[in-house]
């Protein structure tokens, strides 16, 4: 039966919206990948943020990890974050940034992971996050030791004192990292006397950002002491400063 105008008309304007609405999502989709782009080589972005206690290696996480958010919902202290569309292949996968919210080490990620993309483990020394970096010239401990020590020298020279005395005493020690630091007398110590000096031992730090946390805190600024990403070759112990995963 040969069809009716009314239906070739029908048909026609099907067709003719079909193929409109083709175009708009193909426009739609180029504009989404101009804004997102893929990243060919993603672990780059790796180099400042870290991974939550537990995680695998990388290649073997990024296959592990099924972007559940598990790991989100039993972090109490609000550490763990996600990658976004813009970081390609490491969209909804997680990690953990000391300027934004450092981990507490509670390691109650680790056994809500479904795929063991973490590792459930038993102590706080088994994270290995990375380790931490300290800039003495930034830290306010040994800004005060420096200047008291200057002081000294003017009074041994006869001079008088000077603001350098008002200054030191103004500032004076500080030491939060240390109080703050979930493995304190191991990964960090207090050099002996009144200034309290933090002393860092990089192979007993395992990288929660608890002293960056509380440093960027105090100094409101440029923080002395920085989390740096220096994670264990597979098979590696202790944790070596000059030891880094190599990633393809």
């Amino acid at each position: 039966m040969k069809p009716s105008r009314r239906e070739l008309m029908r048909t026609l304007a099907t067709g003719v919206g079909l193929a409109v609405a083709g175009g708009l999502v193909h426009f739609l989709q180029r504009t989404r990948l101009a804004s997102f782009p893929v990243i060919k080589t993603p672990y780059q972005k790796l180099v400042r943020l870290l991974r939550p206690p537990g995680a695998l290696p990388e290649p073997e996480f990024l296959a592990a990890c099924i972007r559940c958010y598990r790991c989100q919902d039993a972090c109490a202290a609000g550490a763990i974050q996600f990658y976004t569309e813009k970081d390609g292949s490491l969209f909804h996968t997680p990690y953990v940034d000391p300027a934004k919210a450092a981990c507490d080490l509670c390691l109650d990620c680790g056994p809500a992971c479904p795929t063991g993309a973490l590792k459930p483990l038993s102590e706080m020394a088994e994270a290995d996050m990375g380790t931490v970096e300290l800039n003495e010239d930034l830290c306010l401990s040994f800004k005060a030791k420096h200047l008291r020590h200057q002081q000294s020298l003017l009074m041994d020279l006869g001079r008088e004192p000077t603001e350098v005395e008002a200054l030191a005493e103004r500032r004076g020690p500080c030491g939060e990292c240390y109080m703050f630091c979930p493995l304190r007398n191991g990964a960090i110590k207090l050099e002996p006397g009144a200034f309290l000096s933090p002393v860092i031992f990089p192979d007993q730090c395992v990288g929660c950002g608890m002293c960056e946390h509380i440093c960027r805190t105090v100094v409101r600024g440029e923080p002395a002491i920085k989390v740096v990403r220096t994670r264990r070759l597979a098979g590696a112990s202790p944790l070596s400063a000059n030891q880094t995963e190599v990633w393809a």
